[in-house]
């Protein structure tokens, strides 16, 4: 039997996922009294937020989180979700420990599941193809400014300050500016360019770099537009623990990171931080095997069925596809 402590997580996040159902919430009062009676009592919560925090002082736990490829719109619009992470040792961005995902990293034989690595393969085909990224509804257009450029192009991608992914992905060992000053220093004649997070341009959020400084000296994207093909016009690449640093690098980009993100520490990336558990030496495909099927659970919410991530591209582009037609 699987226990909650959040009946919002329930309600608004793993409703569609028939494997934790039924799921039981149990009051913070009456948690610690669950145990006695259900030795194989399994606690879920959502990431680092207050359930997920609340889960793992209970003796067995699981941890949920959205998926890197979520759905064809923001889950805030009620779009419905694709994909859900579980993780019993933490979570994904959690740099400060092994969790689930860094032992697959560490351990799995990719070279004796060559099925793994072909789907893998079709999957980042896909990806490209439908330029399909976490969300999928912003707009198939770039930006006037990146298109206009005939220099090398370099991307530095803002996120929004104390998210979860800087907190545990150690960004914090940086001062907001460095990100910024390192891409113009080591990319002498280029255009540099700084994509703008939308919940700081709308001002909901504060910036995790310096934007005041980026405005002097870089070009600012403050447009709305899909993240793959934005990638696709860029050599390098900045990031501090964003997700689209990883899809640039299976997009074949040079990534820089600031931070120790899940795909940081294993080749694929130029980190200015280290992390001595990991030491093997993978290429993006196997990095993205491991993430997004080895990690990742797949799910139809049109269809209310189990899918895997081929499915999920295509279902997920039929269905953009639909709505930009209305």
């Amino acid at each position: 039997m699987f226990y909650s402590t959040s009946i919002r997580l329930i309600n608004r996040r793993a409703k569609n996922y028939k494997k934790y159902q039924p799921v039981v919430y149990v009051p913070p009062f009456f948690k610690h009294i669950v145990p006695a009676f259900d030795k194989n009592a399994v606690f879920l919560g959502w990431g680092y937020k207050k359930s997920g925090l609340e889960a793992m002082e209970m003796p067995k736990w699981l941890l949920l989180e959205d998926g890197f490829i979520r759905s064809v719109g923001l889950g805030v619009e009620g779009y419905p979700a694709f994909s859900v992470v579980e993780d019993d040792a933490g979570m994904h961005y959690d740099a400060s420990k092994e969790t689930r995902i860094e032992r697959i990293l560490k351990t799995y034989d990719f070279k004796n599941n060559e099925k793994l690595l072909q789907t893998a393969r079709d999957a980042i085909e896909l990806i490209k193809k439908y330029k399909i990224s976490k969300y999928n509804l912003s707009p198939l257009i770039l930006p006037e400014k990146v298109k206009k450029s005939k220099k090398k192009k370099v991307l530095i991608i803002a996120q929004t300050a104390g998210d979860n992914s800087l907190v545990y992905g150690r960004a914090y060992e940086f001062e907001p500016k460095d990100i910024i000053l390192s891409a113009l220093e080591e990319n002498e004649g280029a255009d540099v360019f700084v994509k703008v997070h939308p919940d700081v341009l709308t001002g909901k959020r504060q910036s995790s770099i310096d934007i005041d400084l980026a405005k002097k000296y870089c070009k600012v994207i403050t447009e709305n537009t899909n993240p793959v093909m934005l990638l696709e016009e860029f050599d390098k690449v900045y990031t501090q623990t964003s997700q689209m640093g990883f899809e640039a690098a299976f997009l074949g980009k040079e990534v820089v990171t600031f931070g120790m993100p899940f795909y940081a520490g294993w080749g694929i990336t130029q980190d200015k931080l280290t992390n001595e558990r990991r030491q093997r030496k993978l290429t993006p495909l196997e990095v993205f095997a491991a993430a997004y099927i080895l990690y990742s659970n797949y799910y139809n919410p049109y269809e209310k069925r189990e899918c895997e991530i081929i499915e999920t591209i295509e279902e997920i582009k039929h269905q953009r596809d639909k709505l930009l037609k209305e």
